[in-house]
This record gives structure tokens, C-alpha cells and sequence, in this order.
């Protein structure tokens, strides 16, 4: 068995992070402000956790109405059941009842997309700025 490194494990992370002379390599950059740089780097991880924020709650909002409309389609269900017996209206009700749920997929789908969109927002703002950031640093050196 090999003892190989993990980088989805934090404290083997923080370990090799603690191993690396980031402040010894930062002296070596002629202009570089360490000070600058790590305020930048201070607003990319909140600008990460307000996109991961943003995130979880536009999924916890879409788990809630996946809820709701497995609720309202089983009560649907229930209700319809009694009449599919009828061959002559079961094709129908079947018919029915696979248009709203393809509805409320799309429904879920076009939410998802504008959750993802919104949390990317955050994030490519973010990088923009900081891409603006370095080449205003690289510009005083």
C-alpha cells in the first residue's frame, strides 16, 4: 500500500501548503506587494464562498419545489387513478400526466440553469477583477 497525497483531504493540504516558502518566493518578485496580493487573494475565496452560498440556496429552494410537485403529482395521482380504470380515458389521463411532469422538468431544468448561471456570475466577476488586479501589480514592478 502506498502512502500517496490526497488534495481532497484539508489537513494534508494545509500540510503541503505549510511545506511551500510562499513568503520567501513572494520576497523574490521584485514590486510584489505581498500585502496586495494577499487581499486579493482574500476577496477570490469570498467571492468562492458567496458563489457557493448563492448555490445552496438556489438548491435547497429547487429540492423544496421538487418536493412540491412530487407532492402535487402523487395527490394528482391518487385522484386520476379511479377514473384511469377506464380504458377509454386511460390513455388520455396517461397523456396528461406525462406532459406535466416533462412541464415540471423543464421547469426544474430551467431553474437549475439560471442557479449554475448566477453562482458562474459571481465567480467570472471575480476573476476578471483579479486578472485586473495582477496586470495593475505587474504594471508598478
Amino acid at each position: 500500500m502506498t502512502n500517496s497525497f490526497n488534495p481532497f483531504d484539508p489537513e494534508a493540504m494545509m500540510a503541503m501548503m505549510k511545506q511551500m516558502p510562499f513568503a520567501d518566493m513572494m520576497a523574490q518578485m521584485p514590486g510584489m506587494d505581498a500585502s496586495a496580493f494577499t487581499q486579493m487573494q482574500e476577496r477570490n475565496m469570498e467571492a468562492f464562498r458567496a458563489a457557493s452560498t448563492a448555490a445552496s440556496e438556489a438548491y435547497q429552494q429547487l429540492f423544496a419545489r421538487q418536493v412540491e410537485l412530487m407532492q402535487s403529482m402523487m395527490s394528482e395521482a391518487k385522484a386520476s387513478a379511479d377514473a384511469a380504470r377506464d380504458p377509454s380515458r386511460a390513455h388520455e389521463i396517461m397523456q396528461a400526466g406525462m406532459e406535466k411532469a416533462m412541464q415540471h422538468a423543464s421547469e426544474l431544468a430551467s431553474e437549475t440553469q439560471k442557479a449554475n448561471a448566477r453562482a458562474w456570475d459571481i465567480v467570472s466577476t471575480r476573476m476578471r477583477e483579479s486578472m485586473a488586479e495582477l496586470q495593475d501589480m505587474a504594471k508598478r514592478t
